[in-house]
């Protein structure tokens, strides 16, 4: 046996156990999910008698899919450039030489590693209609408070604050590491030239920082597809009032565990892949098109 050879099989032996626990947890349901979506089954019998597409045919012709296809993509295209500027702000400002530096990051980064769950108790005080710090502030201002939970109007807003509260200090991080990566000299030269503060961060930030920014813009939306914890912490199984909390995944877990439709809910997971694959694939052609390198 040659030297090369066993190199690679000892290498083969090493990743053995990873690959072994990828193919258990990750690769077999994500085939058996696919199979599954052309039956009809309960997950309480054994029976799983054989529908072809009509899985499929249901969801696109369900009212209820539809409403959760709106209200996904109207958080998608709320939430994600929102979370972007405003980690991009912060990421500037955290670029700066001054005190505390660390402390300030470090807060920034806190909500992203809270447990959603126990954040979620929290957003629930802050949006209470009868004693909620939000209508509280309100009052002091002489501001008439509002129902915040219970008005379908106000769902899509509340799941954009919450949902920016918790993402924002990872999107500032990255960033901030971009922001770090551009060379000092093109700053430099900018000032020889008499360039002012905007000028330098529209010509050279912005651009130089733009491979963070689609890899943040495409990482954002599939997060922002995939919305559910915040739904359920926030208005429990009722996916908010008149189902305006009501999203993609949200109803994958009714009709899966709820209805205990699983081959129908199966099927509306891999909709909802295609969508973000879809997505995913248009963003990164436009990155290739709009691209620079420091």
């Amino acid at each position: 046996m040659s030297f090369r050879l066993r190199r690679s099989l000892t290498a083969y032996l090493m990743l053995l156990p990873t690959l072994a626990i990828t193919g258990v947890f990750v690769i077999y349901p994500v085939v058996d999910s696919f199979v599954i979506s052309f039956f009809k089954w309960d997950m309480l019998s054994n029976v799983r008698p054989f529908v072809g597409l009509q899985n499929y045919r249901h969801i696109f012709a369900d009212p209820l899919f539809q409403r959760a296809l709106l209200n996904t993509v109207l958080y998608v295209v709320t939430f994600v450039p929102i979370v972007l500027l405003l980690g991009l702000l912060c990421a500037v400002l955290l670029n700066q030489k001054v005190k505390f530096l660390a402390a300030f990051r470090a807060a920034f980064f806190i909500p992203y590693v809270t447990s959603l769950a126990a954040s979620g108790i929290v957003w629930q005080w802050i949006f209470n209609d009868q004693f909620g710090l939000l209508n509280y502030l309100l009052k002091q201002v002489g501001i008439q408070p509002q129902n915040w939970l219970q008005n379908p109007h106000w769902t899509l807003f509340n799941l954009d604050v919450m949902g920016v509260w918790q993402n924002l200090g990872y999107v500032a991080v990255i960033f901030l590491a971009g922001l770090q990566n551009i060379s000092r000299e093109y700053y430099e030269a900018a000032d020889v030239d008499g360039a002012r503060p905007f000028q330098k961060f529209r010509h050279i930030t912005v651009p130089l920082l733009s491979p963070t920014t689609y890899f943040l813009l495409i990482l954002t939306t599939i997060e922002a597809f995939k919305i559910f914890l915040q739904i359920y912490v926030l208005y429990g199984a009722s996916a908010g009032p008149n189902n305006s909390g009501l999203t993609l995944l949200y109803y994958m877990f009714n009709e899966g565990f709820s209805d205990y439709r699983m081959g129908y809910a199966c099927a509306a997971a891999y909709v909802l892949f295609i969508i973000i694959f879809i997505f995913t694939l248009v963003q990164m052609a436009f990155s290739r098109r709009v691209h620079y390198e420091s």
